[in-house]
């Protein structure tokens, strides 16, 4: 994988500048901590990089993670996944020298922004496969040819469990990937059966 660290590429003109001066994000908010913390955490606070610095490139390795996990569905799909990031540095600093990309909270991946460079290392592109009839994942696994109505009876129950849950079909698959490492389109009948019972013993929205 590409080596990428954070930061921006600076224009020639402000070098000397630079070397004088430590930068900062323009119009940061004139807001507490918490708050500003707050709206970083929902994907909220955008940051304003200063005048003659630029987002580093995207890595090739990113750029193929993007379009992998948007192909899936498992980011938004819009510019090939690249709409679903943003530049920006984590709190409590907001250090623009730390500056990278990040996976913005949205309704894909509902969680705190994320390095992309370490999503990236948790969930390897490979992972990111289509169905079998080549359509991103959905909620039901590919179904084989000798599907049974005990396998439709358990997936229904798991479907009430992610309604119990107040899950959204993004946050299931994100769960399946993290616990089983394939997608909801390749698990099995006997992982199937796992995932009901992880889920039965887990609290609802109103536990």
């Amino acid at each position: 994988m590409a080596h990428a660290k954070g930061f921006g590429v600076k224009s020639t003109a402000n070098r000397s500048t630079n070397k004088l001066t430590r930068q900062t994000w323009e119009g940061m908010p004139q807001l507490d901590l918490q708050t500003r913390t707050q709206l970083w955490q929902a994907g909220l606070l955008d940051l304003k990089l200063p005048d003659g610095v630029k987002p580093r490139s995207l890595t090739a390795d990113e750029k193929h993670w993007l379009d992998r996990a948007a192909a899936t569905e498992y980011i938004s799909s819009e510019q090939q996944g690249q709409s679903a990031i943003f530049y920006t540095s984590s709190p409590p600093t907001f250090d623009l020298e730390e500056a990278d990309w990040y996976l913005r909270p949205n309704d894909y991946w509902d969680a705190a922004p994320i390095r992309l460079q370490t999503v990236m290392n948790k969930f390897p592109a490979v992972l990111f496969q289509l169905s079998t009839s080549g359509q991103p994942p959905a909620f039901y696994p590919d179904r084989t040819p000798d599907y049974t109505a005990a396998q439709e009876a358990i997936l229904r129950s798991i479907f009430r469990e992610t309604v119990r849950l107040g899950w959204s079909l993004p946050q299931y698959k994100w769960f399946v990937l993290e616990r089983f490492r394939k997608t909801t389109a390749q698990v099995t009948h006997e992982e199937v059966i796992q995932i009901l019972e992880i889920l039965q013993v887990m609290p609802g929205e109103a536990s």
